[in-house]
């Protein structure tokens, strides 16, 4: 059973209780310091909501910057969802582009132009590049971490 059903518009929410009563609760109750801390808050599971589960740094913070373009843009009910991954990191880094430009693009491109610029060498290049400094991250903490048995043939 739900205990109350959540019904949101411009400027207030109204709550449904599971008794048939309800409340609604404006934004003309709170002042404006009270409005830009619940503001914020929202950013804030927003954005975190849009890495939920993704284990790589790298995606989540396109993730997240996917969610912040979409949410800059006006639209809320993007989801973090695809990314386009380290190719859109790639296409940042090839063409000199911010994240938040790339992400724009790569939402608007037809699967044949992703498939395109994924062929590009520019692209590739970049892509290489990130692959390789990941690792080097990877294996640069590995070695700090002494949990490294020495390799042996």
């Amino acid at each position: 059973m739900n205990i109350a059903k959540k019904l949101v518009d411009e400027s207030s929410i109204t709550f449904i209780w599971a008794d048939e009563t309800s409340e609604n609760i404006s934004l003309d109750f709170f002042s404006e310091a009270v409005i830009n801390r619940a503001a914020l808050h929202g950013f804030s599971q927003k954005l975190g909501d849009s890495y939920s589960g993704i284990t790589d740094v790298a995606e989540a913070k396109l993730a997240m910057h996917g969610v912040l373009a979409a949410l800059k843009a006006g639209d809320w009910n993007r989801k973090g969802g695809s990314t386009g991954g380290i190719w859109v990191e790639a296409l940042a880094r090839a063409t000199g582009e911010t994240i938040e430009r790339v992400m724009e693009a790569w939402d608007k491109m037809t699967d044949e132009v992703k498939a395109a610029s994924k062929k590009h060498p520019d692209a590739i290049k970049a892509k290489a590049e990130i692959e390789l400094e990941r690792a080097q991250a990877r294996a640069a903490s590995l070695a700090d971490s002494g949990d490294v048995e020495p390799l042996t043939l």
